[in-house]
């Protein structure tokens, strides 16, 4: 089992500006994630960074083997921006 981390305050931020029921649906995930780090329908975005859709959002994780880890640098709702600045979420 993994143990997910929100990466920063901004990450946290994101989370807590949802609306109820997209952040019960995010949280859900993001539990679900624990358990299985690369879910049906995620997809490798660069290196250990991956996504994962949930409704019209994007959760950008990177997962670490070694520690047992899953480290969220971003939840965004999807659009243009989402993908920029993979690598800056994660330094």
């Amino acid at each position: 089992m993994f143990e997910v981390r929100l990466r920063s305050k901004r990450v946290q931020r994101e989370l807590n500006s949802l609306q109820r029921t997209d952040y019960q649906r995010v949280l859900a995930r993001l539990q679900a994630l624990a358990d299985t780090p690369k879910p049906k329908g995620s997809e490798k975005l660069y290196d250990n960074i991956y996504r994962v859709r949930v409704g019209d959002m994007r959760i950008i994780y990177l997962i670490n083997n070694e520690n047992k880890r899953i480290e969220v640098g971003g939840i965004r709702r999807r659009s243009e921006r989402t993908y920029q600045g993979l690598e800056d979420l994660f330094r």
